[in-house]
């Protein structure tokens, strides 16, 4: 900040202040890069957003109709997120406040149809992105900033601000340029409402900021008198800032009015205390005794000279090279530099923490490059320092201190001296550190310590900042297409590449050490050849920079590197969890590791950031990155791996059996839970089994596993696996039955119920054959469903009547309400829809009263359906919606896109087809990729919930729906359904079994 000093050193005028704009001054050229400069386009070819007045769009000079105040809302919404994310919620919020209609997500949906047809008339059907693209649960509208005329006035605005000091000209043309590009107050259409309201009062602060800016380069240029004029308005439009004030008092005291100076300095001070209360601050303050006496530092100076007087009085030392200058750019760490910085400014000493390759001393460096000046900042570089003995040397030397061989001469060298020391790569000598930091920092009150290292320090007040890989999906692709760019300049990913390249980032878990050797290899590589190559990431990624430290010439070194630094017991913990795949508890740890006890073990490996901890998981979860986990497993012996292979496989058996018991119980949605969490080491578990040759430990998990697919919709991976395995195990194997029962539902999910059946009558054969009573308890039912389901409701009777008896001779209550279940959709296929409804009450109350969780929703399911069968489509659309809100939670995927199914077919009866085929998008786009269609697997009711919804509609209306509701998620349909829930008095909105009245 520049500034006219008196004699005296008291600050009497700002000539500017820096435009703030998101905390970044930096200007962004075409190619999104910082340049020198700025680059900023008079007028960008294509799409242009005008946010400076009235909200407007044009192509090519030419206005584009975006429609009414609401679609403006909406657009306003998404380009003040600036190519961030905005949930669907958010803009439902945005657009219409508290009063949006239940069917604001579906009209949301018409307006983001229309709105890519005015901002993309080109842009080809169900292309996967674009200029306005889903992004996970919402939307993200990517403009370049030099499109919007508000980054266009922020970039030439800074421009002016930074050579106002230097070269006021250019400032006031820049400045000028900028103020031009408004045509009325800030998104002048939208200002009465709350969408905008924020970032207006951003934009008309830095529009107040510039034109304060203006002003001083027109003092600085000697155009006094017309300043004045400018001024004036200023003041009057915004009274209370002090700046104006200033600036008009130094325009009306260069132009020779003194009193008039003063009476204006006057008139500040009464209009600050009438509205605020508050006298002038320093500034103001400063300028009225500096124009009292007449101050020579107020008088019209040449730049340079103006630029002179900001030097400070006492001369400084000649700088010295004590941190080395950035060779690139630090991509993706901005959060952090400032979380760190922030700690830093708390604490006396922070440790970065972080596996090998994350890029812990490049942050460093970041960080004390941008401390405050002082004595500093200092580094020493530990990474080569082998002998603990010499490590006071070596600060000392980094220091500028005397040599000495002593902590305490160390600490007398400092004393009192206000500075900051990095102590880099602390991991390899952290025994010897600790102490050394301790007395340093008891000692030397005003040195701050930033230490790197692969643990923490272990000492009294110190702060850690575990440092986090990069977003795979955000800064990771922005670092590899950095970085491949410096060594292929001419070669520039598509557009379309940039999923192949998250995808590379993805599998290198984010590192960005692994990241930039990935990079490099585009040289010699396509991106194709890079991703299959990853398999051997360890002999592909071999080859750093000649000039980088060793343990940064490949990814097996920097792994390497910390591995060795592991004891004996925490080396063989980290062999024997590399089997686990996507995660473990300390339970799993201590069953598959065996004694001595993990927990000491774990922490240690947790503590050398070689695991990490889910800290938002109970009980607490732990994993290793990818690249760590395929170095262990790598460094295992044959005989050690297949140990710990035959050990995990154990667990995973006992898991899953566990898991199967527990499903159908009130326990059930923890097991759910439990079972995705686990769901990459059963998978791991199962495929060593198969590949193995062991069948029995594959039928016992691929049957036990068989009711966690059904319910999470994994179609086709467990009827794969549920084959396999029978083809493995013997024909006697106990598990066997329970296997054909577990493919015959997955294989009637994916729409083939005659196989299913199929699957069931050899159950049941083979259970005869051998008196298993369960399986014959648990596979009639299911054997009347699909006899029902063919058209054979006399056959499906008489096996509902068999079945009574095997049930009641199991004893199993959840069979029974299945049992119950099945027998109200027999009742209302056979047609008494009134007898099913009671039927079905009593199914869900059986459910209900075992925790079988399942049979009392597909009993509401069934329910659902008979009161459509009754033309009640009120009741059937309040039945369906509550199930499928209530499914959403249980994340049983199969169910809630039946539900689903079914409630679009009743808003269609219920006249509201279009919310309908929304729905019927949304169920086939997800079903699509599950393997699963309600259509094909409801063959009685599924084409009826169709018809009901394309009775209504156009064609083109009913296509244009369902590509709609293609485009949303989960999460946008379930509030959807929530949105058609009526709550009655009393009801607590949790009952999701509508009781009919026969009356």
């Amino acid at each position: 900040m520049s500034c006219v000093v008196m004699a005296d050193g008291h600050e009497i005028l700002r000539l500017y202040h820096p435009l703030r704009h998101n905390n970044d001054t930096s200007v962004l050229s075409g190619g999104g890069r910082k340049g020198n400069g700025p680059q900023v386009s008079a007028e960008p070819a294509g799409l242009h957003f005008s946010v400076l007045g009235p909200l407007m769009v044009t192509r090519e000079g030419a206005r584009l109709d975006l429609g009414g105040a609401r679609v403006k809302a909406l657009v306003a919404t998404l380009l003040i997120a600036q190519g961030k994310m905005v949930t669907t919620d958010r803009i439902v919020d945005a657009v219409w406040g508290e009063q949006a209609p239940n069917s604001g997500m579906v009209t949301l949906y018409s307006y983001i149809s229309k709105l890519r047809k005015v901002l993309e008339p080109d842009r080809p059907p169900r292309t996967a992105t674009g200029l306005l693209d889903r992004q996970g649960p919402g939307y993200v509208l990517r403009v370049r900033p030099e499109s919007v005329d508000s980054e266009r006035f922020a970039a030439l605005a800074e421009r002016g601000a930074r050579l106002l000091s230097d070269d006021p000209a250019a400032a006031a043309e820049s400045l000028a340029t900028a103020l031009g590009l408004w045509r009325g107050p800030a998104y002048a259409d939208l200002g009465g409402s709350d969408v905008a309201s924020a970032e207006i009062a951003r934009l008309e602060n830095a529009r107040l900021a510039a034109r304060q800016d203006h002003a001083a380069a027109r003092l600085a240029m000697g155009a006094a008198v017309q300043a004045v004029g400018e001024l004036e308005s200023l003041v009057r439009e915004h009274p209370l800032a002090e700046r104006s004030w200033e600036l008009l008092a130094l325009a009306l005291y260069r132009n020779g009015q003194q009193g008039d100076a003063l009476a204006t300095l006057r008139a500040a001070r009464e209009r600050l205390i009438e509205e605020l209360g508050v006298d002038p601050g320093p500034s103001l303050r400063a300028m009225e005794a500096a124009v009292l006496r007449q101050d020579p530092a107020l008088d019209l100076r040449a730049p340079k000279e103006a630029a002179t007087v900001t030097e400070p009085a006492e001369p400084r030392e000649p700088a010295r090279p004590r941190l080395p200058a950035p060779l690139t750019r630090l991509i993706g760490r901005d959060a952090a530099v400032g979380a760190v910085k922030d700690l830093l400014a708390a604490d006396r000493l922070v440790t970065i923490t972080g596996p090998g390759g994350t890029g812990k001393s490049r942050m460093a460096l970041e960080i004390a490059r941008e401390h405050p000046d002082g004595d500093g900042p200092w580094l020493a570089l530990l990474a080569d320092v082998t002998d603990a003995g010499l490590l006071p040397a070596t600060v000392g030397a980094a220091m500028g201190t005397a040599i000495t061989g002593s902590t305490d001469h160390l600490a007398a060298s400092i004393g009192d001296r206000e500075t900051l020391l990095v102590l880099d790569n602390c991991e390899h000598l952290v025994d010897a550190v600790a102490p050394l930091a301790e007395t340093l920092l008891s000692r030397c009150p005003g040195l701050r310590l930033l230490a790197t290292s692969r643990e923490p320090l272990g000492v009294a007040g110190e702060t850690t900042w575990d440092l986090p890989p990069l977003d795979p999906g955000g800064a990771a692709v922005e670092l590899f297409l950095e970085r491949s760019l410096a060594v292929r300049p001419d070669r520039r990913p598509r557009h379309d590449e940039r999923e192949l390249i998250s995808r590379i980032c993805r599998e290198l878990d984010g590192l960005p050490l692994a990241i930039e050797l990935a990079a490099a290899q585009t040289r010699v590589l396509s991106l194709e050849q890079i991703a299959d190559g990853l398999h051997d990431r360890f002999a592909l990624l071999a080859t750093g920079p000649r000039t980088a430290p060793a343990r940064h010439r490949s990814l097996e070194a920097a792994i390497a590197s910390s591995v060795r630094l592991l004891t004996s017991p925490e080396r063989e913990l980290l062999g024997c969890l590399s089997l686990f795949e996507g995660g473990f508890d300390l339970e799993a740890a201590e069953r598959v590791a065996g004694p001595p006890a993990v927990t000491h073990r774990l922490g240690g490996l947790v503590a050398k950031s070689l695991v990490t901890v889910d800290g938002s998981a109970v009980p607490r979860r732990y994993r290793m990155l990818e690249t760590i986990r395929q170095y262990a497993l790598r460094t295992l012996s044959g005989d050690e791996r297949a140990r710990w292979a035959g050990r995990h496989l154990a667990w995973a058996v006992e898991l899953a059996e566990t898991a199967g018991r527990r499903l159908r119980t009130f326990d059930g949605e923890l097991w759910l839970r439990r079972l995705r969490h686990e769901q990459a080491n059963t998978r791991a578990a199962l495929g060593h089994a198969l590949a193995t040759g062991d069948g029995d430990s594959a039928l016992r998990i691929a049957s036990a596993l068989s009711w966690f697919w059904y319910r999470n919709g994994d179609v086709h991976e467990g009827i794969a696996r549920l084959s396999e395995a029978l083809d493995r195990a013997g024909a006697d194997h106990p598990a066997r039955g329970q296997a054909l029962i577990g493919r015959a539902l997955l294989r009637y999910l994916a729409g083939d119920p005659f196989a299913g059946n199929d699957d069931v009558e050899l159950a049941l054969r083979q259970a005869e054959a051998i008196g298993e009573v369960e399986v014959m308890a648990r596979a009639l039912p299911y054997r009347a469903y699909f006899l029902q389901l063919s058209g054979d409701p006399s056959q499906a009777q008489l096996a509902l009547t068999e079945g009574w008896t095997h049930v009641r001779a199991a004893g199993l209550t959840w069979v029974e309400a299945e049992l119950m279940m099945v027998r109200g959709q027999i009742t209302r296929v056979a047609g008494d829809p009134l007898l099913a409804a009671g039927q079905l009450v009593q199914a869900a109350d059986i459910a209900q009263a075992c925790g079988h969780d399942w049979a009392y929703c597909s009993s509401g399911w069934i329910g659902a359906k008979v009161a459509m069968d009754l033309g009640d489509a009120g009741r059937a659309v309040q039945q369906a919606a509550r199930l499928v809100v209530h499914l959403d939670r249980m994340q049983d995927m199969t169910s809630w896109l039946a539900c689903a199914h079914v409630l679009a077919g009743a808003l269609g009866m219920a006249g509201r087809a279009v919310d309908g085929a929304v729905l019927l998008g949304t169920v086939s786009a997800i079903g699509s990729r599950m393997g699963y269609s309600p259509e094909l697997m409801d063959p009685l009711d599924g084409p009826r919930n169709v018809a009901a919804v394309r009775a209504t509609l156009s064609p083109e209306a009913y296509d244009e729906a369902t590509a709609m509701g293609a485009s949303l998620t989960k999460e946008d349909a379930t509030a959807m359904a929530r949105r058609l829930i009526v709550t009655a008095p009393g009801d607590d909105g949790r009952r999701t079994v509508l009781r009919h009245d026969r009356s």
